[in-house]
Parts: structure tokens; sequence; C-alpha cells
């Protein structure tokens, strides 16, 4: 009896300790669509949720795929409505952090590419989007934005070309 409490509770703390792993941005663009339902019921080509205090996560989809062209993640609400979704801790693998100083995102970034200001759809995402553009010729496809607010990181997205 004692190893079976033993294996449930080993079998437990490992469950929970999972349950912490963060998810990246770049993880959650490459779900398809039957993948991202299960955790944010009723998505279908746009959803905007909230994931914990103060963060929200953006997602647009790809109509032809199935799969996720935009995804990103904001300090500010990114839409009319949040739903409430998944308490989850998402992140951006290169190591930038909501509420980031510019000088942050250049060490752990490097210099962007471009930036501007966002487009109208993305004006609620922050007042200026640096552009980390990814070539085919460097072997990817996906490109990043970090978005800033007042000198801040106000929000992060990863995004295919459309």
């Amino acid at each position: 009896m004692r190893l079976v409490i033993a294996f449930v509770s080993l079998l437990l703390v490992a469950v929970s300790s999972r349950a912490a792993d963060p998810l990246y941005l770049d993880e959650i663009i490459e779900m398809p669509l039957a993948t991202l339902q299960t955790q944010f019921p009723g998505l279908k080509k746009e959803g905007c949720y909230r994931i914990a205090t103060g963060r929200f996560l953006l997602i647009t989809m790809d109509k032809k795929d199935g799969k996720p062209w935009r995804v990103a993640l904001s300090a500010e609400v990114p839409c009319r409505k949040a739903e409430d979704g998944p308490l989850l801790d998402v992140r951006l693998r290169k190591g930038v952090e909501l509420g980031d100083s510019t000088v942050a995102i250049v060490e752990k970034m490097g210099r962007p590419d471009a930036s501007a200001v966002p487009e109208t759809a993305l004006k609620k995402l922050g007042d200026t989007e640096y552009f980390y553009v990814c070539r085919v010729s460097e072997g990817c496809a996906r490109h990043t934005s970090i978005f800033i607010r007042a000198g801040l990181v106000s929000a992060m997205a990863e995004w295919y070309s459309q």
C-alpha cells in the first residue's frame, strides 16, 4: 500500500510540475486548430483571451491551413472583449518579457530590422512595433514583432507573412 501511495504521490508531483512549464509563442503558432480548440473552445478565425492578470493572448487564424498566422501576447486588452482563457504562462523564447525596456530588447534580440507605427488593427498592442524579420535563407519562416509603449514592451508577437 505504501508503494502505491508513493507512486501516486510521485505521479501527482510530476504532473503538477509539468503544468508550471511555460508555453512559447512559437509553439502556439505551430499548433493546428483542433489542438488549440482543446484549450480555447470556439476558436475559429480569431480569438482574444485573458490568460492571467494583465496578460492577454490574441490568436489570428489562417483560413487555408487552419493554423495561426499571428499569435500575440499583450499586457493590455488587444480586442473589444477578451474571453477568459486557461491560465497560461506564455513567453517569447528569446527571453524578452512584458515590461522590459528597449535596452533589454536589444541586448536579448539585437537591433530590429525595422520599426514603425503598428498597422491600425494592432495599435492596441503598442505605439511602436520593432520588426525582427526571419529570412528563408536563415532557415525559418516566422517573424517576431515587439511592441513598445512608453519605452517598455507592451506586447510581442510571432507571425507569418501573408
